[in-house]
């Protein structure tokens, strides 16, 4: 008889690899983690639109892909030939009028009055321009996501080409096995990110269109641009709000003095409430049954343990850790009725 093999059969040896085996290939494979938000994020999309266009049309679900992805590679490349020339023309002026930009707001009368309050407002300027030499080289490096998205795309494609075959051959797995177990839970880490980015996109775009109203209110320039660090920040769980609220009370203050501020600080508190308090609970209510509270604690400890990246893993987390308790007490409730089936048998 085989013991090792005995032992790993037990319930709880068999957990306990599992959760070990599980952990480690995270651990692992934690610099994929990128690679995989895009795979989930094509997969869901490209999934649910040639799903759609499939029952619409009655195709197969392939040629649905294919037409999905044509009319994809028509806009990326509508988009691509319209900002290619004013990517191009951003960065050039970042890099050559940023230190011309940081004078002129030096000298703009607003911070000229600030000054005589805030002695140190040079190492404040100073510091800007150090970020703002720091943002220049996260555009850059922005190619390296590009790559990621690129192959995670390409993943994406293969994955529901070959969708029925893949999901038989897990079906195929022995579910107590390691190796089945294993699926099933990275099929949570999957769903969990599908889910995240979903929720983010929806709190992103909800932020972006409340606030551009305001924008045209108070003839705040460069509405583009704040508008994308709206959106983008608001893909931040919690303070993106605050981080985007910041930037627009600086340029609300230049604009329209005190007045200007006071609204966008008022903005960015509605928007904190309306997202942590009715956005988020009834989003993730059907995903995750906990409360707010509980919530929360997890975004300040996960942010304490991993820093920023740890915003990003709290739900992601809370989510896997309950479908996987969930799994494992279902397994506990049908284990004595597979008992009494064998000895009644």
């Amino acid at each position: 008889m085989d013991r090792v093999g005995a032992f790993l059969a037990e319930k709880t040896p068999r957990r306990a690899l599992a959760l070990a085996s599980f952990v480690g290939l995270i651990v692992l494979f934690r610099g994929l983690l990128v690679l995989l938000v895009f795979f989930c994020a094509f997969e869901s999309g490209l999934g649910a639109a040639s799903t759609a266009l499939a029952s619409r049309t009655g195709w197969p679900r392939p040629r649905a892909l294919l037409v999905v992805l044509g009319g994809l590679a028509v806009l990326l490349g509508g988009l691509v030939a319209w900002g290619a020339n004013s990517l191009t023309a951003f960065v050039h002026t970042a890099r050559t009028e940023w230190p011309h930009r940081l004078d002129e707001l030096q000298q703009h009368p607003r911070v000229v009055e600030l000054k005589e309050h805030l002695p140190d407002t040079e190492t404040l300027v100073s510091s800007f321009s150090h970020y703002g030499t720091d943002a220049v080289h996260v555009l850059n490096a922005l190619g390296h996501l590009v790559a990621y998205a690129l192959i995670g795309l390409i993943l994406a494609v293969v994955f529901l080409l070959e969708r029925e075959a893949i999901l038989r051959w897990r079906d195929s797995l022995p579910p107590p096995s390691l190796l089945g177990t294993l699926a099933r839970w990275f099929d949570h880490v999957a769903e969990a990110i599908s889910v995240t980015v979903q929720l983010q996109l929806i709190v992103a775009g909800f932020n972006t269109l409340l606030t551009l109203p305001v924008l045209f209110v108070l003839g705040i320039p460069d509405k583009p641009l704040l508008m994308m660090l709206i959106f983008v920040s608001g893909l931040v769980p919690v303070i993106g709000n605050v981080v985007s609220g910041a930037v627009l009370s600086v340029m609300a203050w230049l604009t329209s003095g005190p007045v200007g501020v006071a609204v966008f600080l008022v903005l960015t508190f509605l928007l904190h409430k309306v997202e942590a308090y009715y956005l988020n609970p009834r989003l993730t209510a059907r995903h995750v049954k906990l409360p707010g509270f509980v919530l929360i604690l997890s975004l300040i400890a996960w942010e304490h343990v991993l820093g920023f990246a740890g915003l990003f893993v709290s739900f992601p987390f809370l989510f896997i850790a309950g479908k996987i308790r969930a799994e494992l007490a279902r397994e506990e409730l049908e284990a004595p009725a597979a008992r009494s089936a064998i000895t009644t048998s």
